[in-house]
């Protein structure tokens, strides 16, 4: 095997690989004596077929994987051999192989970037604590009886309106034939809700106690039930009762066992508990941000184009399913940050032998599994029948878990803030966004 040097610039390595004849007839022939054992061949008796018979039926197979062996295990020699680290499966090009003549061909590819050596214990990070506010705890329990809904009797009797809750029964049928789930007592909806199909609760609006009424819908065509999807059907409904909608809910033991608590002191424990729960999360999150930028501010190196290709076309598949689009240049930016937080982190693992075990991936399965409520075993099983995935699923949890050795072994400078001083990060400015979205959205109900 000889190798000549094509271009070594940077990360990238371009090199001619000459394979000798010799070598490649070798492996041929010791491929074909395996077969020989088993060949049958007319005019041959079991096993005694001669060696050029067997080459000259089954070298257009034999040949392939011979090339396929010898052109990986000579990369592969020479890559240890140099003592290279390539950031990504090598390009193999043929240039010149004729039966019974020497095999050349290039490989190209890039190798990992020297990363300088990361001293952990000088990075220095604020960690938050939360400085409880009793505002804090009013403002969650306005915003639970804001959102809550109770319902009272009507003090006169009245026709049906928006917001109130109606009490019915109903029969249905489309051209004179009932279908399945056509029929129902004790159903109640609150008008307004968006609970039934386009036109219902509409029709309902201006009814009163103890009438009946023939309304007329049509099934959306994307209806869960296709047989009745798109088809024009009837119901006869009889209003039982409406009731409407309690206004200004006080903050109350009334309220809190609505909510399914014991009482106000309770339901305020719960508010507490489930306040402290977010702020660590948020305090943690914003943590991680801030050790991740620290390394990524500070550390200077070339990255692997082709990584970055890979990441891009990863990020803009995920991007044609996603509701919010991202800009080409988004994504550059997006896959170029991840590559290098990549690199940085995986160095930083190696470097403190960092690994992760059989219950650290399937934390991370369970983990994963729980943001599909009702699916898990599906989502289980889904990772244990994709290898790929699953190899993925653990390159993430490696990160976490190097994410994690670091904000255990740098320094941390303790500071108590409120919710709102913790969202005043800059780093927390998507999470502020959404808090902030929400907040909109309770006040306009």
């Amino acid at each position: 095997m000889k190798l000549k040097e094509i271009k070594t610039k940077n990360l990238d390595i371009e090199w001619e690989i000459l394979i000798n004849a010799d070598l490649i007839d070798e492996k041929v022939d010791a491929k074909c004596r395996g077969i020989s054992g088993d060949a049958k061949l007319p005019g041959f008796r079991p096993g005694k077929v001669p060696l050029n018979v067997i080459k000259q039926r089954y070298s257009k197979t034999v040949i392939p994987e011979v090339l396929d062996e010898v052109v990986n295990s000579s990369v592969k020699d020479f890559v240890v051999k140099k003592k290279l680290r390539p950031a990504v499966q090598p390009k193999i090009e043929i240039k010149k192989y004729e039966e019974g003549s020497d095999l050349l061909f290039k490989v190209s590819f890039q190798i990992m970037p020297e990363i300088e050596n990361y001293e952990i214990k000088k990075i220095s990070i604020e960690k938050s604590e939360l400085e409880y506010k009793e505002d804090d705890l009013n403002r969650s329990l306005e915003e639970i009886a804001k959102k809550h809904e109770r319902f009272l009797p009507l003090k006169q009797k009245r026709k049906a309106k928006l917001t109130d809750l109606i009490l019915f029964d109903y029969e249905g049928s489309i051209k004179g034939k009932p279908f399945k789930g056509s029929s129902g007592k004790d159903e109640s909806v609150v008008l307004g809700s968006n609970k039934y199909i386009p036109g219902y609760e509409e029709q309902m609006i201006g009814t009163h106690i103890d009438e009946e009424k023939i309304i007329f819908v049509t099934f959306p065509e994307d209806y869960r039930l296709a047989e009745i999807a798109n088809k024009e059907a009837q119901f006869k409904i009889k209003i039982k009762d409406i009731q409407e909608k309690a206004e200004n809910i006080l903050i109350d033991d009334q309220l809190a066992q609505e909510v399914g608590e014991k009482d106000l002191n309770s339901l305020k424990d719960k508010i507490k508990e489930r306040m402290l729960a977010d702020f660590n999360k948020f305090s943690m999150l914003k943590a991680r941000r801030e050790v991740t930028d620290y390394l990524l501010e500070r550390s200077k190196f070339e990255l692997p184009s082709r990584m970055i290709d890979d990441e891009i076309n990863f990020l803009k598949a995920q991007n044609e399913n996603s509701k919010e689009k991202m800009k080409d240049t988004e994504i550059k930016k997006s896959a170029e940050r991840r590559v290098k937080l990549g690199l940085i982190l995986n160095k930083i693992g190696s470097e403190n032998k960092i690994e992760v075990s059989d219950e650290d991936l399937t934390k991370s399965v369970v983990n994963e599994a729980q943001k599909y409520p009702g699916e898990e075993k599906k989502v289980v099983d889904f990772y244990k029948k994709n290898p790929q995935m699953m190899n993925n699923l653990r390159g993430i949890a490696f990160e976490e878990k190097v994410v994690n050795f670091i904000l255990n072994s740098c320094s941390t400078k303790l500071k108590k803030c409120t919710f709102d001083q913790l969202f005043n990060s800059d780093v927390l400015k998507s999470e502020k966004e959404l808090v902030k979205n929400k907040n909109k959205e309770i006040k306009n109900e």
